[in-house]
């Protein structure tokens, strides 16, 4: 009784009293880290080592080796400073969605690579939370900004001098195959890349922490890569996601007319101009530049996307328990783009209901925050998590890299008490870099 008392007095204490201090090298650990998943395990060196086959290569040894490094630290850090994380609110979700994952693989329908990509799963879970406590809420943002905004500039490099690795060629139709520029990723992918780095980089400017004269280049560079790789899923979530960054500045009133009554006019001007009837064939044109495969209907049917979930849909009810094993939604999709282009879904389709049930709950949980928890220091990311979660699987990689790793620490983000306006205490106090939320009179 008296280890139980203990156990439920040491979880019922705010997340930052059980936090030790961290020494310089631990720091520089978790940062290294951060580093590595964000970007060593988003990036492609190969060059077309992705859906249409797989293969081991040396590059899958490296991110397997990245797993293995922050699954030991994470290890390492979990007695006693990230073990609560992991069974308290909302970090139960991450707990029982790695677990119920793993137990999937036992009725995975290809066993040997379930099994790796849970690994590295595990690894990188385990670490994450113990990264946060070490390096705090300004180095973390930080080190995630400094690390897309090195795949995007690795991209352009890829884009240019090794266009084997850097030009995508994506097949549309039987016969039709449109170049787009994939640079160290899919385009997709890299269109994500070019959001995380316009929304971390827009929220250390507003909130200070990078001067804007280090994050005009590299927000200019990202804006390009955005529009260059023609996602347009990234750009219509990167603008929503600015809008909630924003939000703190637009809610001032002077800031709110300005935008008001530029936005008024220009609708005005756009209905009165289309009313004439004359620029029918500009909005065609527009629609159609919009398009891959040059019918405006994929438009209206998010790409094909319906049919891929009707049919994803199906596949799950067949093994509603279990699904088909994590990170097996390419072997069973494989006539379907891969996978289910829904996070819920593909989730589901992977590990069965259950593990679909705890992400669905997650996604509520970070639309929840955005709107009556607002922290606009990570709401831009949840936003974008939340939004692009419709229509692409985001967390169901074999190597996780940004997408998961913002999804959890989303999740981790409030429970930690993260804050960028918390002040930064000495390395020899309790508390390091932030992680205690601020007072602000």
């Amino acid at each position: 009784m008296t280890s139980v008392a203990a156990t439920f007095s040491y979880l019922s204490k705010p997340a930052w009293e059980n936090v030790r201090p961290f020494a310089k090298w631990e720091h520089r650990l978790a940062s290294l880290l951060v580093f590595c998943i964000v970007f060593l395990n988003g990036a492609d060196f190969v060059g077309k080592a992705g859906d249409e086959e797989f293969t081991v290569h040396w590059q899958i040894y490296l991110r397997l080796l990245v797993s293995l490094a922050s699954g030991v630290a994470g290890l390492f850090w979990l007695f006693p400073v990230s073990y609560r994380d992991f069974l308290t609110w909302p970090g139960i979700l991450v707990t029982i969605y790695t677990l119920w994952n793993g137990v999937s693989v036992v009725f995975s329908i290809e066993p040997m690579y379930s099994m790796a990509a849970w690994c590295s799963l595990f690894g990188i879970v385990l670490f994450i939370p113990a990264g946060m406590r070490v390096l705090g809420a300004t180095d973390l943002l930080k080190t995630m900004g400094f690390s897309t905004a090195l795949y995007l500039a690795g991209s352009w490099i890829a884009y240019w001098y090794f266009p084997e690795i850097g030009i995508w060629q994506e097949k549309i139709t039987q016969t039709d195959i449109v170049e787009r520029m994939g640079g160290l990723g899919h385009p997709n992918e890299l269109g994500f890349y070019s959001a995380y780095t316009l929304i971390l980089f827009s929220v250390l400017t507003v909130s200070r922490k990078v001067s804007p004269l280090v994050s005009a280049p590299v927000l200019l560079m990202a804006t390009i890569t955005l529009v260059s790789c023609l996602s347009r899923t990234s750009m219509l979530v990167t603008v929503l996601a600015l809008l909630v960054v924003l939000q703190g500045w637009l809610r001032l009133r002077a800031n709110t007319a300005i935008v008001f009554f530029v936005a008024s006019l220009a609708f005005l001007l756009l209905f009165a101009a289309l009313s004439t009837g004359r620029l029918d064939w500009i909005v065609e044109d527009t629609l159609l530049s919009l398009t891959k495969s040059g019918n405006t209907d994929e438009l209206f049917t998010a790409t094909g996307r319906t049919e891929i979930w009707a049919y994803g849909l199906g596949r799950i009810l067949e093994s509603p328990l279990f699904g088909y094993g994590y990170c097996t939604a390419r072997f069973v999709m494989i006539d379907h783009s891969f996978h289910c282009h829904n996070i819920v879904l593909n989730t589901a389709l992977n590990g069965g209901l259950v593990a679909g049930a705890v992400v669905g709950i997650a996604w509520c949980y970070l639309l929840f925050c955005v709107f009556f928890r607002r922290d606009f220091a990570i709401d831009g990311l949840a936003i974008t998590i939340v939004v692009v979660g419709l229509v692409e699987e985001m967390i169901g990689a074999p190597s996780p890299s940004v997408n998961l790793f913002i999804f959890v620490v989303a999740l981790f983000w409030r429970q930690l008490g993260m804050s960028l306006w918390a002040a930064t205490v000495s390395s020899g106090s309790r508390l390091r870099n932030a992680n205690q939320p601020a007072s602000i009179d």
